[in-house]
């Protein structure tokens, strides 16, 4: 496993999981939860870049990366308490929490089942906010999973980083050098079991606008470009918060921290002043 020299890495058990996390930086704390098929070693460049100031704990849930993967539990209320168990684990008072897509699901149920353990919460492109109806059945999403996650494995590393070196914006690849390989190396190390999230992990095509009236914390929703009907929704979605906002970063696909990551970085950098 291939860490920066100022990373440190443990596992700790949460919510009855081993979870593998890492740790880097100085400062008021930010916990990073990650999307589908990805792990806690990915994004490198955000996580760097926000250590400057802060300390940075990212993780692999469960069924990625190097964390433990169980027949059960991917629910997002199992995720959610994954979450929570590692604050505990690490002795972790009020962070932000930050997630994108899966990751961003897995953070508003966290803040919104403990909003007192929460300094804030940035949700970036979360899974579950738009409302659209699913393309294929629970049934049919595990299988299409598993398939992929089986054709990773067959296919393996180096394969895989070549094809992803030619889908990022070139820009991304020159400030995040070795992103391809670990986009890779997250892909093969996924378990067969994160079927189970796309079984069950998703309760309906909303439900994390549903849970926004329970976060009380700061909270950042970072959303991709829309139409403009598309935005009218999300704002009106978004006016659930308490105390939120919505910003749909021009320009930008779910992978918002990669298509445009300058102007990503300055709304979270400005939300984080304010926390």
């Amino acid at each position: 496993m291939d860490l920066p020299p100022d990373w440190e890495s443990g596992v700790v058990e949460a919510n009855g999981v081993d979870l593998r996390y890492y740790r880097t930086g100085e400062g008021p704390p930010i916990v990073y939860a990650h999307g589908f098929y990805s792990n806690g070693r990915s994004r490198r460049r955000l996580i760097d870049d926000l250590a400057e100031i802060h300390t940075v704990v990212s993780y692999d849930a469960r069924g990625h990366g190097r964390s433990a993967a169980p027949e059960t539990g991917y629910t997002v209320d199992d995720r959610a308490a994954d979450l929570l168990g590692l604050l505990d684990a690490l002795a972790l008072s009020a962070p932000v929490l930050l997630g994108h897509s899966m990751g961003g699901a897995t953070v508003a149920a966290a803040a919104a089942e403990a909003p007192d353990r929460v300094n804030g919460a940035v949700l970036v492109d979360p899974a579950g906010f738009t409302g659209e109806p699913a393309p294929m059945s629970p049934d049919e999403r595990a299988a299409f999973v598993r398939e992929q996650v089986a054709e990773w494995d067959e296919r393996g590393v180096d394969a895989i980083a070549e094809e992803n070196a030619d889908e990022l914006p070139e820009e991304y690849l020159d400030a995040a050098p070795g992103q391809p390989r670990r986009e890779a190396e997250a892909a093969v190390e996924c378990s067969p079991e994160i079927a189970e999230i796309a079984r069950e992990g998703y309760p309906d095509e909303a439900y994390v606008a549903e849970l926004f009236p329970e976060i009380s914390a700061p909270t950042l929703v970072l959303r991709a470009d829309a139409e403009p009907d598309r935005r009218r929704e999300d704002l009106d979605a978004a006016d659930a918060l308490p105390n939120g906002r919505l910003v749909h970063v021009p320009g930008a696909d779910h992978a918002v921290f990669q298509s445009q990551y300058d102007a990503a970085m300055r709304e979270l950098r400005a939300f984080l002043r304010g926390c």
